[in-house]
């Protein structure tokens, strides 16, 4: 048979014919055998095997003494890609806050996804949950045509690559700085903020509404002027007309030395309120109070900065600011699923779970004999 730049006659038919029935409405007629021979000039056997083929590829639809008619084929339904650190991340040994966000936020994405009848598949993307050691081939699949999840700045240096092969993202951010150094990706997804700003700013006028008047911040990180803890501590303070302002980083400390860190910061301060991170007592294990062990009176009211499986284990157990991680969830699902992409941004706010670490001393006894 004859070639055309390497092309048979007809290879080079099927390819003209499937772009032209790309651009053709669905259930058209179509042009008759006779007519597509007169047109490329070729013998009635060797459009009949292109029409074939088109017929087999679903490119057409012949019924017979009436002709053929375009058929459009429709695209198997691309799954949802959650993506994980490592292939461990959803299990019980993980108990850090990521993790457990993560679960709550796959939760709700699987709803959507059992709803629209679309699959979703977890992709661990490091064998050694290290942002800086990726195992790229887990990632050769995504194309245009990719729906991912993810969630947190961990997966920052796969921005490049999803910006490239330009498929579709919903990123669940906390406020960090790097949204400032990521807007060129992010203006192209859906960006789903967990307002933490917000959140700390409205612990703080809930502490102060518990009559609290010197509440403090120990938290990671937050010798950058930027961070949301930060900010949202600062701007409490001010909308319930505070001056008294103490805060400690944290980052330096390890399970072994934050007591003595908190002990400190305490002496030096005298707080009655104290705005922690538990990310460093999630395995505490004390016979102790939580207060007596942080060095603190027991008259301090403690909430975390975000919830964790350990709150309700402690003694007080600890109130804690939360978000709706599984709303979180469902609406990126949605947003993944639309038959047209959008990107945007939408903010979610937080919540305050009181415990016992919050309340009034005859709340505690109520609810120790109502226990």
């Amino acid at each position: 048979m004859k070639t055309v730049a390497g092309k048979t006659i007809q290879a080079q038919i099927l390819e003209t014919l499937r772009k032209r029935l790309a651009s053709l409405p669905e259930g058209g007629r179509f042009q008759t055998e006779h007519e597509l021979c007169n047109e490329f000039g070729v013998a009635r056997t060797t459009m009949t095997r292109v029409m074939v083929r088109l017929v087999e590829e679903g490119l057409l639809r012949r019924s017979p003494g009436k002709g053929s008619f375009v058929q459009k084929v429709k695209k198997p339904d691309v799954p949802i890609t959650f993506l994980l650190p490592c292939a461990d991340f959803l299990s019980e040994t993980f108990a850090d806050a990521m993790a457990q966000n993560s679960r709550r936020i796959l939760k709700g994405a699987s709803q959507v996804a059992f709803e629209y009848d679309c699959g979703l598949v977890t992709v661990p993307v490091s064998p050694t949950n290290n942002w800086h050691d990726i195992d790229w081939r887990k990632l050769d699949f995504i194309n245009s045509d990719s729906k991912v999840l993810a969630y947190g700045y961990w997966y920052k240096g796969l921005f490049r690559l999803f910006k490239e092969r330009g498929c579709k993202v919903a990123f669940v951010e906390t406020q960090t700085s790097d949204y400032k150094i990521y807007t060129d990706c992010l203006k192209d997804w859906f960006v789903l903020t967990v307002d933490r700003l917000g959140a700390t700013g409205s612990a703080v006028k809930f502490l102060a509404e518990r009559g609290c008047r010197r509440i403090a911040l120990a938290h990671g990180n937050i010798d950058e002027e930027d961070h949301p803890a930060l900010l949202g501590y600062k701007a409490g303070l001010a909308q319930c007309g505070h001056r008294y302002a103490a805060a400690v980083n944290t980052s330096d400390a390890s399970d072994e030395t934050i007591a003595g860190v908190i002990a400190g910061f305490y002496k030096n301060n005298k707080f009655d309120a104290l705005l922690l991170d538990p990310r460093y007592i999630f395995k505490l294990r004390t016979q102790h109070s939580l207060n007596r062990y942080l060095g603190l009176p027991e008259s301090v009211k403690i909430i975390a900065d975000y919830e964790t499986g350990y709150n309700h284990c402690f003694f007080p157990s600890l109130s804690t600011m939360d978000f709706s991680y599984e709303e979180i969830g469902r609406v990126a699902a949605q947003r993944l699923l639309e038959d047209e992409f959008r990107p945007g941004r939408q903010i979610f706010g937080g919540r305050i779970i009181e415990r016992e670490s919050t309340m009034q001393e005859n709340e505690r006894l109520t609810l120790l004999t109502t226990n």
